[in-house]
């Protein structure tokens, strides 16, 4: 019987150096113990090839390529076309954690549409002296045109792509709105 190749081998253990570190550990809740909702993956992953999923990342990335799914970096010399950074491995989100963020994000966008009513419209944010005036009139993305203008439905914010990261303590922050084109939308 013939031995198998190294790329046919199954990875003893691929989790064995692993460390974790201070930061939150999407995966483990301590060495070797995976959290619930990641134990098929974990299973599933000590059963793979050494090499499968090193040979999976690049026909990903290949795939993004051809289809377009990339970015253009000016000023570079080693080429401008980019595939956007992606992890073959999911982020696997309890189901818990989803319905908070779901509602996070609801209460979130519909505080945006309600600011931007305001400052287009009434103005109270601007009258009380909560925000000053120069901040919105002289931000670039103010539109006078707007004042008065009336959008279905009070949607300012049709398209919004609002960054979260995760804190050591395992909970979901906003690090920015991007409300005009967010990455991988246009």
């Amino acid at each position: 019987m013939a031995t198998p190749s190294i790329s046919e081998q199954t990875i003893a253990d691929p989790f064995s150096r692993y460390e974790i570190t201070a930061a939150y550990d999407e995966m483990f809740r301590a060495a070797g113990r995976p959290r619930p909702h990641y134990r098929p993956l974990y299973t599933r992953l000590l059963s793979l090839a050494a090499e499968e999923l090193r040979r999976s990342k690049q026909e990903a990335d290949l795939s993004f390529f051809n289809q377009g799914i990339t970015f253009t970096v000016y000023g570079r010399s080693e080429g401008t076309e980019r595939i956007f950074p992606h992890d073959l491995l999911p982020r696997i989100i309890s189901s818990a954690e989803w319905d908070t963020i779901d509602a996070g994000l609801k209460q979130r966008i519909t505080a945006l549409n309600l600011f931007l009513k305001d400052v287009y419209h009434e103005r109270r944010i601007l009258k009380d002296g909560t925000i000053p005036g120069e901040v919105i009139y002289t931000c670039k993305h103010f539109r006078r045109q707007m004042r008065g203008v009336k959008v279905p439905r009070d949607v300012y914010v049709s398209v919004c792509g609002t960054d979260l990261i995760r804190l050591p303590d395992g909970k979901f922050v906003v690090l920015e709105d991007n409300l005009r084109v967010p990455s991988g939308v246009s």
